[in-house]
């Protein structure tokens, strides 16, 4: 090879190693700016995404600030404080949690706004319309143990299967009469005997009661009864002399009349109406029955004074009630009412005279019907304070001896009425306390009725 030729080759392998380099370099950023504009390209595409998204949403914002907003669009509403305002409490947890969001730390919303969201998607799974999902968001009692109570003692509903309750209670009455066995001459003095009676009774009861949750709409319950009365007699006028008194006492104790009921839910409670429960109760006479009880006279009383040698814990007969109840919670305020019908059945007897010797003959206890009303206020989710009335007409007694014609006891037909104070506070996560004091507004009334409750919940 010749030193031209030689340095050609030089030359020429000198431009291939310098030709090369930038050669690379040319794919390399070609590639690169493909891969820019792809970015680019898929960035303006989530921002066009992004602004749709904000013109629904503002969209949507002037809609509601426009219009009323309905409870099933509030489930669905994000980032929005809800004003305090009179609100129902319902048995919703995601309802509840919506509306005391404001109220809570930011996890604890977080939270409860996950629960409103796995609601609504539920709703519009199971094909819900706003209609009807204002209908239902209210599906049982407060969470809250002091509505609960409530609501147990009130409609005999509960949140849980088992319950069983532990009542006691003490009722007070006294009545006082004159009377007057002659006649009065010249309009101005009377000629005869004068006897001034007064009556003191004191009963004592403590009644046991089960309960059962068929479901979440029907409940069950049975409850026995034990009573202990104490009744004093005092009679003035003895042997004819208004100043000599004479006092006898009979006391005794014994099963009261045993009764079962059964409480339906027709309707819970909704935004608009108030939580509906129809009840029914038969009562059997498994106490001391008050018919064919002798009477005895009281030694010194010269004949005004006959006591019964022992004390009715029943009725005596058969009997059974139904009833409808209505509450709806304002929170803070529960207001509740009920009415109830009282049906006894007649029922025959070996004696139903006082008198010494066997009378038989049929007894028809007189019917009732109560009525009442109140509200209950909680003061936190562990205690609450109720105001209540409550009035019950019974019907006039009848009844026959055998082989004679109906006769209608003078005096046996009443009208009790009652204002009940109570309170009830939380004992711990399943019991109770409920306490009741009621004072009597009428004569047949009692004076006083003060009660304990001891509601358990398994």
């Amino acid at each position: 090879m010749n030193l031209s030729t030689a340095r050609t080759a030089m030359i020429a392998s000198a431009g291939m190693a310098l030709t090369q380099p930038y050669s690379v370099s040319a794919q390399d950023l070609e590639a690169e700016v493909e891969s820019l504009r792809a970015q680019v390209a898929e960035m303006k595409e989530r921002e066009a995404r992004a602004n749709a998204r904000l013109q629904a949403l503002e969209e949507r914002l002037q809609r509601i600030e426009a219009e009323s907003i309905s409870p099933s669009e509030a489930l669905t509403i994000r980032g929005r404080a809800v004003p305090a305002q009179t609100r129902p409490m319902t048995l919703d947890p995601s309802l509840d949690a919506f509306r005391g969001a404001y109220l809570m730390p930011s996890r604890q919303q977080a939270a409860s706004l996950v629960q409103i969201q796995q609601a609504e998607d539920a709703a519009q799974a199971a094909g819900i319309g706003d209609d009807q999902a204002e209908e239902t968001v209210q599906k049982a009692p407060d969470t809250s143990a002091a509505v609960e109570d409530i609501v147990q003692a009130q409609q005999g509903i509960q949140n849980s299967r088992w319950g069983a309750d532990l009542s006691l209670g003490y009722s007070r009455f006294s009545d006082a009469r004159i009377n007057l066995d002659g006649f009065l001459a010249l309009d101005a003095i009377f000629l005869g005997t004068i006897s001034i009676d007064e009556v003191d009774a004191d009963i004592f009861t403590s009644e046991a009661t089960l309960r059962y949750g068929v479901n979440d709409k029907l409940f069950l319950d049975a409850s026995a009864p034990y009573l202990h009365r104490k009744s004093t007699f005092r009679s003035g006028g003895a042997g004819g002399a208004a100043n000599t008194p004479v006092e006898a006492t009979v006391d005794g104790g014994g099963l009261g009349d045993m009764s079962f009921g059964a409480s339906y839910q027709l309707f819970a409670e909704t935004v608009r109406r108030p939580n509906l429960v129809a009840s029914a109760r038969v009562k059997f006479p498994t106490g001391q029955e008050p018919f064919g009880i002798d009477f005895v006279e009281v030694m010194g009383s010269e004949g005004n004074l006959q006591v019964p040698d022992t004390l009715a814990t029943g009725s005596g007969v058969y009997g059974a009630s139904i009833g409808l109840s209505a509450l709806k919670s304002l929170d803070p305020m529960v207001v509740f009412g009920s009415v109830n019908y009282f049906r006894n059945f007649e029922r025959s007897f070996d004696d139903i005279d006082e008198n010494p010797g066997p009378q038989p003959g049929r007894v028809d206890v007189g019917d009732a019907v109560q009525f009442g009303a109140g509200l209950a206020f909680a003061l936190n989710d562990r205690s609450s304070i109720s105001m209540s009335y409550s009035q019950r007409v019974v019907g006039r007694s009848r009844v026959r001896l055998e082989g004679q014609e109906w006769q209608r006891i003078i005096g046996s037909q009443a009208n009790v009425a009652l204002v009940n104070l109570g309170a009830t506070f939380s004992l711990g996560e399943r019991l109770s306390l409920v306490s009741t004091v009621g004072i009597g507004l009428t004569d047949d009334s009692p004076d006083m009725v003060v009660g304990l409750r001891l509601p358990y919940r398994f």
